[in-house]
């Protein structure tokens, strides 16, 4: 019952906020190319359906490609900054700075190297994604408890058993975390790519729909947009509720 209230809150303040857009703006002036009405976004969003499902599978394809290598790469860097602590004060300082340049400065740059293909689209949702994934997997891999690997050392324990059972199995959660940030930041950088240039995906299909002042198709984008980002994130609550019933917070549910 309490898990329904938690949601009962947001849907009617959803309805409410539709409502209020829906009949409050035919008091004013505003014309449909600026702010169409939520019932004229709905409707172009039935009408272009199809083409914006193979835009967005073009956005969704680049969008994990990206997310992908991000999470390879993030971890090992991970374990290679635990394992060799020598580098890490030159990895954790080039990585924060390198995180701090806006991605759209250097997009048009991927477009120049890399053409208009998919590779500079997965560049930038990889340089988006890997900033938190690295971070969240140094803090589960290093931050345990030296207890607990001296014990599991006297348990008889190998360095590759204490790998899988210990730092990793701390390390998931973390992952876990780092992951409902770094979707939405690899989806980004996928529809910045296609921005920039490109002649599929979302962010293409809201370029053109801003170009011909359809201003309706441009909302009804963002709400695939958003439904593919919960669709994302849900999948990776669902993995935590699966395998992850052992942390503490899903304990204490």
């Amino acid at each position: 019952m309490q898990h329904v209230a938690s949601w009962a809150k947001p849907l009617l303040f959803l309805v409410g906020l539709i409502a209020v857009w829906q009949y409050g703006i035919s008091f004013t002036s505003v014309p449909s190319y600026v702010l169409p009405l939520p019932s004229d976004i709905f409707a172009r969003f039935v009408d272009t359906f199809a083409v914006q499902l193979h835009h967005l599978g073009f956005t969704a394809m680049t969008t994990l490609i990206g997310l992908t290598i991000a999470l390879g790469f993030g971890v090992l860097l991970a374990l290679l900054v635990i394992y060799v602590p020598a580098i890490k004060g030159i990895v954790l300082p080039f990585l924060a700075a390198f995180n701090g340049i806006p991605k759209i400065a250097i997009a048009p740059l991927f477009i120049i190297w890399f053409g208009l293909g998919i590779e500079s689209k997965i560049l930038l949702a990889f340089l988006l994604a890997l900033f938190p994934i690295f971070v969240n997997s140094l803090s589960g891999l290093g931050e345990i408890e030296t207890d607990m690997l001296d014990l599991s050392k006297l348990s008889g324990g190998s360095a590759f058993r204490i790998f899988f059972k210990v730092r990793l199995m701390n390390a998931l959660p973390y992952i876990a975390d780092a992951l409902k940030v770094a979707f939405p930041l690899a989806l980004v950088g996928s529809i910045v790519g296609e921005f920039i240039g490109g002649n599929r995906g979302i962010g293409y299909l809201i370029l053109s729909a801003q170009f011909t002042m359809d201003t309706a198709l441009v909302f009804a984008a963002l709400l695939s947009i958003t439904v593919f980002t919960s669709l994302g994130i849900g999948a990776v609550a669902l993995f935590e509720r699966l395998f992850l019933k052992w942390r503490p917070s899903r304990r204490s549910r």
